[in-house]
């Protein structure tokens, strides 16, 4: 009788699998990135969808069972995750703007129009639902649904700073080859400052999935950064904007600083939280 890739491949070898696919595809919409203009960066966000279905009816098979999908963390909203997973967002990237402002790096400048000062609460209110069903829910699928279970013989620890690493060295392809990410500054900078960031956040966003068993509060965090993010940075005036991007941009040092304090402290409560959480995850698809 013919042996299954179920049955042979470990629990790393598919994480590679999956990861050496979604690297493959970002470098291939990094390429095209001349023809396809912007929205590359908005494709690239897919390609570890893609990749995760291409594990599961593909390369394993594993997702002709119910397990395989359950394992993802999608049958479960993970309800008592949601409150943390907007508040931290809002907190690193809030001291991190108020530290910026203070400092006069930058200066915020409200709407003097009432109704689109009005309107602010609202853009962001849609940014997150956008955002996290869309791109937040794309890539958290991979990187926190599939990739981190499939690190976990590593020890849980280890696993959710792997999974952040190589969650920041996949978009390496789209800031080296394309402007259309982080275009601003010196790759010297921006790309060090880029990778810690990403993998101090993959300790929070990894803490979200394994505290929640669902893969949802991971995308929720992961999408309210982008958007808390994206209207802050819209709300201030930059008196250096090189500065700014080096500072307080989407990876600045001052918010490197906030994630990796995030980081450490949920990685300080992590035990609390995840006996058995490899065996759990192996066994039953879910946490």
């Amino acid at each position: 009788m013919a042996t299954s890739p179920r049955a042979t491949l470990a629990d790393t070898s598919k994480a590679l699998i999956f990861y050496l696919i979604a690297f493959g595809l970002a470098t291939g919409v990094a390429l095209a990135a001349p023809l396809l203009g912007p929205i590359s960066a908005f494709l690239t966000m897919f390609t570890p969808l893609a990749a995760v279905l291409l594990m599961l009816l593909v390369v394993t098979r594993d997702g002709y069972s119910r397990d395989a999908w359950r394992a993802l963390g999608l049958h479960r909203a993970g309800l008592r995750g949601w409150g943390l997973a907007l508040a931290l967002p809002a907190l690193v990237l809030g001291c991190t703007y108020a530290v910026a402002w203070g400092a006069g790096i930058g200066r915020l400048t409200l709407p003097v129009d009432a109704g689109a000062l009005a309107g602010i609460p609202i853009d962001l209110l849609l940014s997150l639902l956008i955002g996290g069903l869309i791109g937040g829910l794309g890539e958290e699928i991979g990187w926190r649904g599939y990739l981190l279970p499939h690190l976990l013989s590593l020890g849980p620890r280890r696993a959710m700073l792997l999974s952040g690493l190589l969650h920041g060295a996949w978009h390496l392809p789209l800031l080296l080859l394309t402007p259309f990410y982080h275009g601003a500054g010196s790759r010297l900078v921006v790309v060090p400052l880029f990778l810690l960031t990403l993998t101090a956040a993959g300790v929070c966003y990894g803490y979200l999935r394994l505290k929640t068993a669902s893969v949802w509060p991971a995308a929720i965090a992961h999408s309210a950064f982008n958007s808390i993010w994206g209207q802050l940075s819209l709300l201030t005036v930059a008196a250096s904007p090189l500065a700014l991007e080096y500072l307080a941009g989407e990876s600045g040092l001052l918010t490197l600083i906030g994630v990796a304090v995030a980081a450490i402290w949920l990685a300080g409560r992590l035990g609390r939280c995840t006996a058995g959480v490899p065996a759990a995850i192996a066994q039953a698809g879910q946490i």
